[in-house]
């Protein structure tokens, strides 16, 4: 029998996003005519600071609806969906890291991971073997330490075994780097992507980081004129 292809984990499609000049800042406008990340695929988008890149980020995640366009992940158009149906996509098929991890101050390791897993269609003992296996995974023990006693490394690695919680089609990467030092910056990548090949999860990093780009096969630039309008140089 015939196996179909998976669809691919990213699809963009001519994706505008324009906001107007507020309080004296100027206005911006993110074009993208098209960006595919295929199962599977890792891929590291760079560009200096407001070029547009966590914009882009929100667009995929469904955060922000763009101007026009469409954005599909693993076949699904994501800006097509609306309200809970978007939250429950989202928190099933799309993991994130942010730069500033935004765990669950006062609760555990184990419990922050289990949060994300409220989105999955399992049973209860299921859930936290699944959050206790994915944080020994990441080389985490103490799973019942609440988040703000661990160090900045073991945060991280808590804030990805949440991403990946859901097994989701693909991980979105926003400045993962930024709070490191150079030594524990290579080892959190190498964490990110070794989780995510695990899992089978395509994965798209940003960054404004030149140091980072030796660790991934695929690079694209997001750039930006004086305008601020911004477009992906393939």
């Amino acid at each position: 029998m015939r196996t179909e292809p998976k669809p691919p984990a990213l699809e963009v499609r001519g994706i505008r996003f324009a906001r107007a000049g507020e309080r004296g800042r100027k206005p911006f406008e993110l074009v993208l005519p098209s960006l595919t990340l295929a199962a599977g695929e890792e891929m590291l988008l760079v560009g200096r600071s407001g070029c547009g890149k966590s914009t882009l980020l929100q667009l995929i995640a469904g955060l922000l609806d763009p101007s026009s366009g469409s954005v599909l992940v693993g076949g699904t158009e994501i800006n097509a969906l609306r309200g809970a149906a978007r939250d429950r996509f989202r928190g099933r098929e799309i993991g994130m890291v942010f730069q500033t991890f935004h765990l669950l101050t006062g609760f555990t390791a184990r419990e922050n991971v289990l949060a994300a897993l409220l989105m999955a269609d399992s049973p209860a003992a299921e859930r936290a073997a699944r959050a206790d296996n994915l944080l020994r995974s990441l080389g985490l023990e103490d799973l019942d330490a609440r988040v703000e006693e661990l160090s900045v490394g073991q945060q991280q690695r808590v804030a990805i075994a949440r991403a990946l919680a859901c097994r989701p089609t693909l991980v979105l990467a926003d400045e993962p780097t930024a709070s490191l030092d150079p030594e524990n910056a290579v080892n959190a990548l190498r964490v990110l992507r070794d989780a995510c090949r695990e899992q089978g999860a395509a994965l798209l990093v940003v960054s404004h980081d030149p140091a980072v780009e030796p660790h991934f096969p695929r690079v694209e630039r997001l750039g930006a004129a004086a305008s601020a309008h911004a477009e992906v140089a393939a």
